[in-house]
């Protein structure tokens, strides 16, 4: 399969994106590797080397990451998995600007940033929570200005849509004892007469409302007083913009709105150049639309 042709599943964006990817990893890493192979892999070399990430923060990710391997997290550029970590693990060398930026995004006044983690999945056991393996793709812990605790689950997608359901979680779904059933019944985010079977069939949602769940489940256990949701993905996945967000916005309550924010990449990297503005920030965010955004 030759990079300038269309792998025969993907959608528009993903052909687009995929284009992008084989085009960045030649023209701006030097790097050739295999191909035959559609999907844009790293070369075993520069997946240990760390390309996949921002070379401007890198040795910080690195601290988090601690050693670069060619599993997918490091070698696959159509992936999300990486994306978190170029995303937010640079701005934990500058939390106030950082607390700006999302006290902007989520309106509420932020006091301080105390964490920043990436692939974020409770402060406890999974059991304490929805007894399933949910997790945020990045998680920002803060304290407002009445000092209560509060967090920011964020999803981030690339050329991602849905997913197959699994065994377990179909089987958590139909039973009426679920945590999915108590949390979805008291956390007032959904409509009163939602019926949560329809996330049976609904692979384009179902991830959306889990972790909508998971930060409530954090409420509900006294970790956090207050919680907001973003779905981050690039406007051009017209699948989340056109599709899967605006249905799955129809099956909430003002409650579950205020807590909900669908954020493109475009409109997260232009309030970022806002805020974080030193050469060496500038540098971060030209890459990030340079790496991300697909014309």
């Amino acid at each position: 399969m030759k990079k300038d042709k269309t792998y025969r599943l993907d959608d528009a964006f993903k052909a687009k994106a995929r284009a992008h990817q084989f085009a960045f990893r030649e023209q701006i890493l030097n790097d050739y590797y295999d191909e035959k192979n559609p999907q844009v892999i790293l070369s075993p070399n520069a997946a240990r080397q760390g390309l996949i990430f921002c070379a401007t923060y890198r040795e910080l990710i690195r601290q988090k990451v601690k050693r670069f391997d060619t599993s997918a997290l490091f070698s696959n550029m159509l992936r999300s998995e990486h994306i978190p970590f170029n995303l937010f693990v640079p701005m934990e060398e500058d939390l106030d600007n950082a607390r700006r930026l999302f006290s902007t995004i989520i309106h509420t006044e932020i006091s301080i940033i105390t964490h920043i983690y990436i692939e974020f999945a409770g402060y406890a056991d999974r059991t304490m929570y929805l007894n399933d393996g949910t997790s945020f793709d990045a998680y920002i812990e803060y304290v407002d200005s009445n000092s209560q605790k509060g967090a920011i689950g964020i999803e981030v997608k690339y050329t991602e849509n849905g997913y197959p359901i699994g065994k377990k979680e179909q089987r958590d779904i139909c039973d009426t004892h679920s945590p999915y059933r108590l949390m979805t019944r008291e956390s007032g985010y959904f409509i009163p007469d939602l019926d949560i079977s329809i996330f049976l069939k609904a692979n384009h949602l179902r991830q959306i409302w889990r972790n909508h769940l998971l930060g409530y489940a954090m409420i509900a256990r006294g970790d956090i007083q207050q919680f907001h949701h973003i779905h981050l993905y690039p406007q051009g996945n017209t699948h989340f913009h056109l599709h899967a967000l605006p249905e799955y916005k129809s099956l909430l309550t003002p409650k579950g709105q205020d807590s909900f924010i669908d954020l493109t990449y475009e409109g997260l990297f232009d309030m970022m150049s806002q805020h974080f503005t030193s050469d060496k920030q500038k540098e971060w965010i030209s890459y990030l639309y340079q790496r991300y955004i697909t014309i």
